[in-house]
């Protein structure tokens, strides 16, 4: 196998997958050409860590905490977190902390804030004299502006104009006699509003922090609440903020963007609820991230809200364009569980981090559900920090419970082997044949020579890359001349139980429902996902 490996073409949609097509000869015989059969799209349940952030220091105690932002930079996690103090549910800090490993994390004494007569701790910003709500990393910005950052604010506004001596109280009281129709207070008030912006900053090391005079974006009245976040995206070649969004009093996902950082365009919706979703559930985080590797392709986690139980879990969206997001399962991907008991809700944290082979997703869980007794006025003491983990490019894949089939078009084939991340029950396989070009209108679709289902080595198992062999070797150039150069070419799996027996059955007083054998078999019972993903 080649020391360079090519990226994967993970299986998240349908996309990639030959839907066949019906043809009637002229002796009117109906037949369909390659159709797919025993295959679903199914997603893996992320794994959940122990518990990888545990409170230590005097700010941290008597306090909820949130994930703000993760990267891994330089070898290194860098984690920015919240901390809300519960003496006075108006503090908050932003703090910092770095790992070499995601688990065992150090505190550095950055000498910027005062807490309790001393700056030797980790805090970065108080309240939110800093926008540290997201932190990302930014490849197209200058060495000082190479880390940026934003947060959602509420301004008041007066006539059209920032009014920085409004504060809530007096903003509250014009309101009441506006509504309680004293004429004199209604032209006081006109003109009163409460516009939601993203404000941005920018440093050249994540740690100090330049605050930007201009917002990133203005959405008016809407509100912004929290959880809102801004990348730069290197294929669209501008910045993209994802942020949440209400229409009709129902939360969503809305996404604006521009090639200034200050200078975010037109806000449209991209992900919301639909008819297939439960009455009572709100798309409440977006949670973008872009997928691992240099491919085109996008991932949300969006935080579920679930109204009448007050629950928030963690699905999956997709997009290949980061416009259109489609959610394919409906289903947590990370689910309220964990070893000690259930959680009230969790909410993830961009970004999804490599590590070795792992797929590393943090999130923040919460004892309490979303709505709780005297909500505003005192909150428990909440918050732990988790790692949701998959294997490499298992976030999805297509999986055949019994007996599958199914035929791939026409891909790019960079090299000369044929990689499969795939898993196998015990007595499960996986046959691959390479056919010719699937042609419209339809004719049977043949394999090519020495590259038959009779050619190939089964393969069973459990393995992250696999090179298909066919009679011993892995080397395809043969199909282009014996030349190992791109080449396209489709790709067809398991033939229907492909089985090279004899087999006789005797039957006493019973019947025979299924014979398995099967693409990525698994049998029924527990669902735990048998995925696999082919690679390009």
């Amino acid at each position: 196998m080649s020391d360079q490996q090519p990226s994967p073409t993970p299986f998240l949609d349908w996309f990639g997958i030959w839907p066949s097509h019906r043809k009637r000869d002229d002796d009117g015989t109906t037949w369909s050409q390659d159709p797919p059969q025993g295959i679903e799209l199914t997603q893996e349940q992320a794994r959940k860590s122990p518990l990888f952030f545990h409170k230590e220091r005097p700010w941290e105690q008597n306090a909820n905490i949130h994930i703000n932002s993760m990267i891994r930079s330089e070898g290194r996690y860098r984690l920015w977190y919240g901390v809300q103090r519960l003496d006075d549910i108006t503090r908050s800090y932003t703090c910092y902390a770095e790992s070499d490993d995601g688990f065992e994390w150090h505190r550095p004494e950055l000498g910027l804030c005062d807490w309790d007569g001393s700056t030797h701790n980790n805090i970065l910003a108080e309240g939110r004299d800093i926008p540290l709500g997201f932190v990302f990393e930014d490849p197209n910005g200058p060495p000082a502006e190479r880390f940026k950052a934003v947060d959602a604010t509420s301004r008041f506004f007066r006539d059209g104009r920032h009014d920085p001596e409004m504060d809530s109280n007096s903003y509250k009281e014009l309101i009441i006699a506006r509504d309680l129709g004293d004429v004199s207070a209604v032209e006081k008030a006109k003109g009163i509003e409460i516009r939601q912006q993203l404000h941005g900053a920018t440093s050249p090391d994540g740690i100090h922090w330049q605050t930007l005079d201009e917002p990133v974006i203005d959405v008016g009245t809407t509100q912004l609440d929290t959880h809102n976040l801004c990348i730069w995206d290197p294929h669209e070649r501008q910045y993209v903020a994802y942020m949440r969004g209400h229409i009709d009093r129902r939360r969503l996902v809305r996404r604006a963007d521009g090639p200034s950082f200050t200078g975010l365009g037109t806000i449209r919706f991209c992900l919301m609820q639909d008819p297939v979703d439960p009455l009572d559930d709100d798309i409440y985080t977006p949670c973008y991230t872009p997928y691992p590797g240099d491919q085109q392709r996008y991932l949300m986690f969006p935080a579920i809200y679930h109204r009448i139980a007050s629950t928030a879990d963690i699905q999956l969206a997709v997009s290949r364009d980061s416009h259109t997001w489609l959610r394919p399962f409906r289903e947590p991907i990370v689910d309220l569980t964990y070893e000690g008991g259930k959680y009230g809700q969790i909410y993830s944290s961009p970004n999804l981090i490599v590590d070795g082979d792992e797929w590393r997703l943090p999130f923040s869980g919460y004892q309490r559900t979303h709505d709780f007794l005297d909500r505003g006025k005192t909150y428990p003491e909440d918050g732990e920090f988790r790692w949701a983990i998959w294997q490499p490019d298992r976030l999805a894949g297509l999986e055949a419970k019994d007996e599958g089939r199914i035929t791939l078009i026409e891909r790019p084939c960079h090299g000369c082997e044929l990689l499969l991340n795939y898993r196998t029950a015990p007595d499960g396989w996986i046959k691959v044949e390479i056919v010719q070009t699937i042609h419209t209108p339809p004719q049977p679709v043949e394999a090519y020579p020495s590259f038959d289902i009779d050619e190939v080595e089964i393969m069973s198992g459990d393995e992250l890359v696999h090179a298909v062999r066919f009679n011993g070797s892995s080397d395809l150039s043969a199909l282009k001349g014996g030349k190992c150069r791109p080449m396209l070419l489709p790709f067809q799996s398991a033939a229907p139980l492909g089985l090279d027996l004899t087999m006789r059955i005797g039957i006493i007083g019973a019947g025979i429902f299924s014979l398995a054998a099967a693409l990525g078999l698994r049998r029924r019972g527990p669902r735990s996902g048998r995925p696999w993903s082919l690679y390009r």
